[in-house]
């Protein structure tokens, strides 16, 4: 396996666009028309397997150009079928890369449903251009699977990932061949969000016969805003956009304004001051 050598560079400026760039995948599998910064063009639409039992086709995701940039994103969960590959842990063998080590089944089976297409559109692309790969929880993961993927099966060699409140996505073996061949890759979590606590490091014999083993990918970026303890306020898109916005104020007020309509609406980012609800009972005996 040949390792790539750059050495790693954050931008915040990257980091906003690009959780915009997530929150308008969330659109698109909405049925929504999708806005996309000036320059941009949209590429390719991702679609692929989500489920279990009976995987069902969703968007998960788009491809957009620029004059200088090639962006993949995806999004989290959204349906049913999500939260059922969210919780399909067992592991499997990373099958694009030879003794890569092993990585979540769920995941896997998503991006294995979308992986030919996608490697075959990345492929009518110039190589000139800067591959960004981004993605937001269960997207974060499908981010990971594909900038291993390209890294090595494509002639992008070098492509910089962005993911927002990922879980985990392999075991430590996978961890360490992907933190060695991804240089640039950056892990953005809130350390208020429960999703990047998943799944849990080890699920010790008999959950398996040998246990389950999982450890998140480098580099790590923390950020901190408590909103609620769900995986609502915490964990949302909108909200990491939100809060990274605050890193680049002047960046994303031109971002915003030069772009109506690209910038997520971040109203509901404020702390959920909510209590348990009173309610009266009737009793008619």
């Amino acid at each position: 396996m040949k390792i790539a050598s750059k050495q790693r560079i954050y931008s915040n400026y990257d980091a906003i666009l690009l959780s915009a760039m997530i929150a308008q995948s969330y659109e698109l599998f909405e049925g929504e028309k999708i806005i996309l910064p000036e320059g941009f063009n949209l590429r390719y639409i991702i679609r692929g397997l989500a489920g279990v039992e009976e995987p069902k086709e969703e968007i998960f995701g788009f491809i957009a150009e620029s004059q200088d940039k090639i962006i993949v994103v995806f999004r989290g969960t959204r349906t049913f079928e999500d939260n059922e590959s969210d919780q399909d842990l067992y592991q499997v063998q990373y099958p694009y890369v030879k003794n890569a080590g092993k990585t979540h089944r769920g995941f896997t089976c998503i991006y294995q449903s979308t992986r030919n297409q996608l490697i075959s559109e990345l492929s009518k692309l110039p190589t000139t251009k800067k591959l960004f790969i981004a993605g937001h929880s269960l997207g974060g993961a499908l981010a990971v699977l594909a900038a291993f993927d390209f890294a090595v099966n494509t002639r992008f060699k070098h492509p910089f990932v962005y993911t927002y409140g990922s879980p985990r996505v392999g075991d430590p073996y996978f961890a360490s061949q992907f933190n060695k061949t991804v240089r640039n890759s950056f892990r953005i979590v809130n350390i208020h969000d429960i999703i990047p606590t998943l799944p849990d490091k080890v699920y010790p014999p008999p959950f398996t016969k040998n246990g389950l083993f999982y450890r998140h990918v480098e580099m790590k970026v923390p950020l901190s805003f408590q909103l609620n303890s769900l995986p609502v306020r915490n964990h949302e898109i909108v909200c990491y956009f939100n809060f990274l916005s605050k890193q680049n104020p002047v960046f994303t007020k031109a971002l915003c304004s030069e772009n109506p309509g690209f910038c997520p609406d971040t109203e509901m980012c404020v702390p959920f001051s909510g209590t348990c609800e009173e309610k009266t009972t009737t009793n008619n005996s």
